[in-house]
């Protein structure tokens, strides 16, 4: 399959490094010419209303809180440019998995990209991968939509439930009975069998997503956060009585100021949570 006009550059796009030598070589390309896109969407502010570079300043500021190179801004601007400059005739093959993670990283781009022609896709497998060149060969064409990205981005977590993808992300909501994520769920209830190492923590705390979204640096940054639910003693962390409270629903998780994607969660803010009953993001009320 081509589909690109003939002699022009074609740039891939993927969502992380580990991937780009198996991706060149299945490609028959420079590794050092492929462009990662690399953020976590998924934790953060993605706030509405700002341009390429405003939104490269705000998540800038807040991967570096989260411990990132201090070059992480120049890294953004970099990565938005290379998109942003290739040649408007000539063919991009975007490398993403089919999970969450990617799923965000994936709209962001195809709102970058919206307007262009010579686009496809290529379901990028998890570990272990198999043959990216049969992977390659079957790529699909696909008509950039910037629909996805904007949902992301509102204000209304009711809006995700408009892209099928971001189903997971609504369950990142605070449960309504809880106040905790999924994912903190699944931290509390991995530590509930005694205290465990980084490592193990983070095995036993996305066991329970198929297929694996998240990185390591996510489960230790909430875990960080979870305190005082969670302790970190001697190199483990450890459950506390309190965070026994509140995975037992003897206690309610506080409000904590957070972002995820363009909702603003924590006090003052509309009190948005996730009722997995009902299956709904909906804002809870002081009687509720």
């Amino acid at each position: 399959m081509s589909g690109f006009p003939i002699g022009a550059p074609v740039l891939h796009v993927t969502n992380g490094d580990a991937v780009v030598p198996e991706l060149a070589a299945a490609a028959s390309v420079d590794p050092g010419k492929v462009l990662v896109w690399r953020d976590v969407l998924h934790d953060g502010p993605v706030p509405g209303g700002l341009g390429v570079d405003e939104l490269a300043r705000v998540r800038a500021s807040f991967l570096a809180a989260r411990g990132a190179e201090p070059d992480v801004l120049a890294m953004l601007r970099e990565r938005d440019a290379r998109l942003a400059d290739h040649p408007a005739d000539a063919g991009i093959v975007l490398w993403f998995e089919d999970d969450l993670f990617d799923a965000l990283l994936l709209a962001q781009v195809e709102d970058r990209l919206v307007g262009r022609s010579s686009v496809t896709r290529v379901r990028l497998p998890h570990p272990p991968r198999g043959d990216l060149a049969a992977a390659l060969a079957a790529r699909e064409p696909i008509e950039p939509d910037g629909t996805a990205f904007a949902a992301l981005r509102s204000s209304d977590p009711r809006a995700w439930t408009t892209v099928p993808a971001f189903a997971r992300l609504l369950e990142e909501l605070p449960d309504s009975r809880t106040g905790l994520s999924r994912l903190e769920h699944q931290i509390l209830s991995a530590l509930a069998g005694g205290p465990l190492a980084p490592g193990e923590l983070f095995t036993a705390a996305v066991a329970g997503d198929d297929p694996p979204w998240v990185g390591d640096a996510t489960v230790f940054a909430l875990a960080a956060e979870l305190e005082p639910l969670v302790s970190l003693s001697g190199g483990r962390y450890v459950l506390t009585a309190g965070g026994a409270d509140v995975l037992a629903g003897r206690a309610i998780r506080p409000r904590v100021d957070r972002w995820l994607g363009g909702v603003h969660l924590g006090p003052g803010r509309p009190d948005w949570v996730w009722d997995a009953g009902a299956g709904v993001a909906v804002v809870r009320t002081a009687a509720g």
